[in-house]
């Protein structure tokens, strides 16, 4: 049984809308009878970008701390529109941040006090269906996992990248290998996850647009509470500008 939550009003709705169930099938072969939500973390779950955090934490004491700044988050915005590759965009990020894993811990604890305002407002919903939702997200696990937990969201259903540290705790890279850090890495995660039942994507970005694009998922919302993306709106089957919108779309049919 699906348990829909508004804000903290209980509301029993359809049975059978998200029920846990193993892998089996994908594509055109998921069962139709049970539905996934697969969300966006930056700028979807959370009012910001981690990795932009990240920046503004990291380079606080350089000489050049705007112009970066600046720089990574312009970065940012050309790969969330799709005019430049995700592989591209993280990978001139990273180079721009010089940090250590004490400062993402410490940005981590920030961005868990950033949640989208209608996420909060909705926090039941999350814990209620923790099984039959996803996290999948360009961002960093370490960046992810605080705020994670507090939406009840198990680990294991977190798809993100890992940092690389070196002895010291210095960042000195990213998990290439990881399927997040690659070109269409979000489409070729959810194939190999392989989930059963009707996929539901949300997100403000065009990774997430492409899930729906490449048809590993059924429907795509294009999230707009915190930042709106006209190349990305316009390819939504649906788009919602509070969390409360995303309840309501996945429970009405």
């Amino acid at each position: 049984m699906f348990n829909k939550y508004y804000s903290t009003i209980f509301i029993i709705h359809t049975p059978s809308a998200l029920r846990a169930s193993p892998p089996q099938g994908g594509g055109e072969g998921r069962g139709k009878n049970m539905k996934k939500l697969i969300i966006d973390f930056d700028s979807t779950l959370v009012k910001v970008e981690a990795l932009d955090e990240l920046a503004e934490r990291a380079l606080v004491e350089h000489r050049d701390r705007d112009a970066l700044v600046t720089e990574i988050k312009k970065i940012t915005e050309l790969g969330m529109n799709g005019e430049i590759s995700f592989p591209e965009s993280l990978s001139r990020r990273i180079k721009l941040i010089q940090t250590t894993r004490e400062v993402v811990a410490e940005v981590a604890d920030c961005i868990k006090e950033k949640i989208s305002y209608s996420v909060l407002n909705n926090l039941d919903f999350f814990k209620e269906n923790k099984d039959n939702i996803f996290i999948i997200s360009g961002g960093f696990k370490d960046l992810i996992f605080p705020t994670a937990e507090i939406l009840g969201i198990h680990p294991a259903n977190i798809l993100a990248n890992d940092f690389i540290f070196d002895n010291e705790g210095n960042l000195i890279g990213v998990d290439n290998d990881n399927l997040m850090a690659q070109e269409n890495g979000k489409v070729n995660q959810l194939k190999i996850l392989n989930l059963e039942g009707e996929l539901i994507m949300v997100g403000d970005g065009w990774t997430d647009y492409q899930t729906k694009e490449f048809g590993v998922v059924d429907k795509f919302i294009a999230y707009t509470e915190n930042v709106s993306r006209e190349t990305v709106v316009k390819k939504a089957d649906v788009v919602a500008k509070d969390f409360k919108e995303v309840i309501e779309f996945v429970t009405s049919y």
